[in-house]
């Protein structure tokens, strides 16, 4: 059944205030995209979005396409709601995770930005646009704070080009300007550049990171004593054999609410070309069931961080995952047919806000007084507002016979005349 006009009083409040960044006519087709986009459909796309609501479709290109209006302004207007409130905002008990995701596209051969590279959902390389975006998380919250469009040197003006990790600066500056307050900046093992750790110092920020393996530490050979610059599998080997009675165990909460003790053996070190000093953990086991991996090498440039809140600030990362799963699986984040990146920007922050309203209306309790059990996940709560929203269609549409008869094309009288009884 089409959207029709629905006016769900709490969705209205957060829609006006974006009002001052569209004319009247953006703002109608802006309110009726971000209904729509709760409202579930086989695949996203804007002759869907047509299908389901009163705005034609090229009403909806011309929204994409030529119309102007700022993503980074609904971004910044975003980030003021959250951040106004006790319920949605960010705290110094969480983090900035930064990461990239990508958006398959095989056979998008003229989108901008698209290229053959590697494409973290399909775990190997594909043709994909990606996105390098940061979040906030803690124990009680995750959301998404900005993103960047990555794209490769191969594109036109190769000497505006920005490396992922450019971006990742240009996020964690955003995020500070922004005043988003966070314990600190947490990433894994392919963002740990020397440029990045120290760059993440300079602004007196603590950093918590993965290394890999193969990174070059400076470390005391147990044999000789001298210190010298060895890679993380050479010291993983000698810690084995020559100081597993000098492991320490830290309590690791599981997904089932069990703690799991972890091994680990940490000293304060610097990484090779990097100046800034270090504390090394190398952690002896599996972070859970589902990991494929038997040690973890973190820093962290806080030296008077404990072990074990490190190893508990690093893992706040996974909230990171979870946002690009639910930005992607519940509000369709890659599911864009637009070719040019002011367009596939523009369909990104409309993911972005429809996940942060159903975020802000969970997180608020605004359907606890609407429904016997309030959603308890941002699909659910999806799930509950197209219900909501199919019930103030249906209910216009049975006072509005003419409507109904117009919308579903009806030429029977009898079918008429029922509609009027």
């Amino acid at each position: 059944m089409p959207i029709i006009n629905p006016r769900l009083r709490f969705i209205e409040k957060f829609l006006s205030c974006f009002k001052s960044n569209f004319s009247k006519i953006q703002m109608e087709v802006f309110r009726e995209f971000i209904y729509a986009m709760f409202v579930d459909c086989k695949r996203m796309s804007l002759a869907s979005i047509a299908n389901n609501t009163t705005i034609n479709y090229q009403k909806l290109q011309y929204f994409f396409s030529e119309s102007h209006w700022s993503v980074k302004e609904l971004n910044d207007i975003r980030i003021k709601i959250l951040q106004n409130q006790r319920t949605t905002q960010a705290t110094h008990k969480g983090v900035l995770a930064i990461d990239d995701t990508a958006c398959p596209k095989p056979y998008a051969e003229k989108t901008e930005g698209a290229q053959f590279q590697y494409c973290g959902p399909l775990g190997r390389e594909e043709n994909c646009n990606v996105a390098v975006a940061s979040c906030f998380v803690s124990e009680a919250k995750h959301f998404p704070v900005d993103f960047k469009s990555y794209l490769p040197i191969t594109t036109p003006n190769p000497e505006n080009f920005k490396s992922k990790l450019d971006l990742a600066k240009e996020l964690i500056d955003d995020a500070v300007n922004k005043k988003i307050p966070f314990s600190s900046v947490v990433v894994d093992a392919w963002y740990t550049s020397t440029d990045l750790i120290e760059f993440v110092a300079s602004k007196n920020i603590s950093l918590v990171a993965e290394v890999k393996s193969n990174r070059s530490i400076f470390f005391t050979h147990p044999q000789t004593k001298q210190w010298r610059y060895l890679t993380g599998d050479k010291i993983i080997a000698l810690i084995k054999e020559f100081y597993p009675h000098k492991l320490k165990a830290a309590a690791i909460p599981q997904a089932d609410g069990t703690d799991k003790n972890v091994l680990y053996y940490a000293f304060k070190s610097k990484l090779r070309d990097c100046s800034t000093e270090v504390q090394v953990i190398f952690i002896f086991d599996k972070w859970s069931g589902t990991d494929d991996k038997d040690v973890h090498i973190l820093i962290t440039t806080d030296l008077a961080m404990p072990v074990r809140s490190a190893i508990l600030t690093y893992l706040l990362r996974w909230g990171i995952e979870e946002s690009f799963r639910e930005l992607k699986d519940t509000f369709c984040f890659d599911q864009y047919q637009v070719r040019h990146q002011e367009q596939i920007q523009k369909h990104w922050i409309m993911s972005f806000l429809s996940w942060t309203l159903a975020y802000w209306i969970k997180q608020n309790g605004c359907l606890s007084k609407i429904l016997n059990e309030s959603p308890q996940t941002i699909g659910e709560c999806k799930q509950a507002i197209a219900s909501l929203i199919i019930i103030d269609s249906s209910f216009l549409l049975s006072k509005n016979k003419e409507l109904a008869a117009h919308l579903y094309n009806i030429k029977s009288e009898r079918f008429k005349k029922n509609l009027q009884n």
